[in-house]
């Protein structure tokens, strides 16, 4: 974990801050340009560009206080194309260690075990419902916004 990473309380998706209202949040994200699609208690789906491509993004909230705890984006425009899932796989891999340093994104941590650290981010592919081919995401988790979540299911 680098100095910096250590030194943030919140997890950050397009310098927005998880772990802060849900409302707010996916207002930020409309105004960066992504477009509403649906919402539920505890999952607001909007779509737009992120990183040149077109995408879905999730952003999931705690049932009661509507705390932004994970933000989930899906290259929604490379499903089937196996090369450009594997060159975009390769190019956000870099991108995330970059930024990052040298976290391992390809193993998850258990969430109990979080000490120090204030976020995880996660890449890796996944078949959508109602699609035939798996995409590629990346995934931030907040972990105040996850102890506000463990909270609320108390």
């Amino acid at each position: 974990m680098s100095l910096c990473m250590a030194a943030q309380r919140h997890s950050l998706f397009l310098g927005l801050p998880l772990g802060g209202d849900r409302d707010e949040f996916v207002d930020a994200l409309e105004e960066k340009g992504f477009v509403f699609e649906d919402e539920d208690n505890e999952c607001t789906t909007l779509t737009g560009l992120f990183d040149g491509i077109g995408a879905k993004i999730e952003v999931h909230a705690t049932p009661r206080s509507h705390t932004v705890h994970i933000v989930t984006v899906y290259f929604t425009e490379i499903q089937g194309n196996e090369v450009g899932l594997l060159m975009k796989t390769r190019q956000i891999r870099k991108q995330l260690r970059r930024k990052y340093g040298s976290w391992d994104y390809t193993h998850e941590r258990n969430l109990e075990e979080w000490s120090s650290t204030y976020a995880r981010v996660s890449l890796g592919k996944k078949r959508l419902e109602g699609d035939s081919f798996k995409t590629l995401f990346v995934q931030w988790q907040d972990r105040s916004g996850w102890e506000a979540l463990q909270r609320e299911k108390d």
